[in-house]
């Protein structure tokens, strides 16, 4: 299984749902993934796949929403660098004990993010694998403005533009996209992306679930991949990995 090891800065290496009914998303993850939790708060828990830590649910908020976070090596410096850029800091760095320190952002055009400074737990302890975080990637009306900023921040580069869609490079690997949103009027987001086996019968099993399938599934450069939200609102990404695919993350 791609264990991933510590992450480079800049890239996506942990992602938190935000949502007011936990234990609705607690079912509705075990159901789809195969999830287990090991409750941290009384409104928060870690979710686990083999073992490994693989995302956050809690604390509760509205609307409800995927987070990625970004590594960093010091998360003060990224934080002032952030608001160098235009970015805003909508929770000051904090310690969140025995795993190491985080602060909230959104940069210019509203988009909310993490900032992880991992400590015993760099991020996700397992990528790439069914049920896993496979993949992250900036949608907005305005991704010439998300790539300058994201550049500054964390020193990214990209690839050359295919359809006004980049990857983008932390110290030369492929860390995630930035791209256009699917309509003018979308809000800037990050959008996360889980891994499965088979597009088609996971879209199902979330129909099944109560959530709602919004496109797809369907074929696209990283695999076949269907848009879904799940029955209390937050939206992701599915995508089909091959079995031999390893994490792009150290």
């Amino acid at each position: 299984m791609p264990k991933a090891g510590r992450y480079r800065e800049g890239v996506p290496c942990w992602v938190a749902l935000a949502v007011p009914d936990v234990e609705r998303a607690r079912r509705f993850y075990r159901g789809l993934f195969g999830w287990d939790f090991v409750p941290t708060g009384p409104a928060e828990a870690v979710a686990t796949l083999h073992g490994a830590q693989v995302a956050a649910v809690g604390p509760p908020s509205e609307p409800p929403a995927w987070l990625t976070c970004l590594a960093t090596p010091d998360v003060r410096r990224s934080a002032a660098a952030v608001r160098a850029a235009g970015g805003r800091l909508l929770r000051e760095p904090y310690d969140v004990p025995d795993q190491g320190r985080a602060a909230l952002a959104a940069d210019p055009q509203g988009a909310r993010f993490g900032l992880w400074q991992g400590g015993p737990v760099p991020g996700a302890g397992l990528v790439n694998e069914p049920g896993a975080l496979t993949w992250n990637e900036h949608l907005s009306p305005d991704p010439d403005a998300a790539r300058a900023f994201y550049r500054q921040v964390f020193g990214l580069t990209h690839d050359h533009p295919r359809d006004g869609y980049t990857v983008f490079r932390a110290q030369g690997l492929p860390a995630g996209g930035i791209g256009p949103s699917p309509s003018d009027d979308a809000r800037a987001a990050w959008l996360t992306s889980f891994a499965t086996d088979d597009a088609d019968r996971a879209a199902d099993r979330v129909r099944a679930l109560g959530g709602t399938v919004l496109s797809g599934p369907e074929p696209t450069p990283f695999g076949r991949s269907s848009l879904v939200r799940d029955d209390g609102g937050a939206v992701f990404t599915l995508v089909a990995v091959p079995p031999d695919e390893s994490a792009e993350a150290a």
